[in-house]
């Protein structure tokens, strides 16, 4: 994308800045896991996280979805957005239309992260319900014979 306004990593919007923490953050999480031995509370507790992430990235699709399309009529004067594509290709002139048709992917994006975020839960329940006991002690327990 082009723009004009360049910010110093340390001069970027709050937004951005924690947009790139988390970022980091999950892939951080997804090279801690691949050394990790398997552990319920490890499963319960990343799956809390999971949701919370999937429902933060559907709330963000959903915010940005408006200001996204009306980005073009919203600027100061002697301001305008144009299309890097302009005298390429003739279909898309009006930076309006790739304007709309992002609005369309954060639509779909907002879906698709609220339907990560039912299957996130529906893991979260489910391993909820897992624990781990002795086995020797569950045996008897159950009524099973001790030897």
């Amino acid at each position: 994308m082009s723009t004009k306004t360049n910010h110093d990593p340390d001069d970027r919007p709050e937004a951005v800045q924690r947009a790139e923490s988390g970022a980091q953050a999950w892939r951080a999480v997804v090279h801690a896991q691949r050394g990790a031995a398997p552990d319920h509370a490890d499963f319960y507790n990343l799956a809390g996280y999971l949701v919370d992430t999937f429902a933060a990235i559907e709330s963000l699709a959903r915010l940005l979805a408006d200001p996204v399309c009306s980005y073009a009529d919203r600027q100061p004067p002697g301001k305008r957005v144009y299309d890097d594509a302009r005298g390429v290709d003739p279909w898309r002139e009006d930076p309006r239309e790739r304007l709309i048709d992002a609005r369309c992917d954060l639509d779909q994006l907002a879906i698709a992260a609220g339907c990560a975020l039912d299957v996130a839960n529906r893991f979260w329940s489910a391993i909820s319900h897992i624990g781990v006991e002795d086995a020797l002690a569950a045996g008897r327990a159950e009524g099973g014979v001790s030897r």
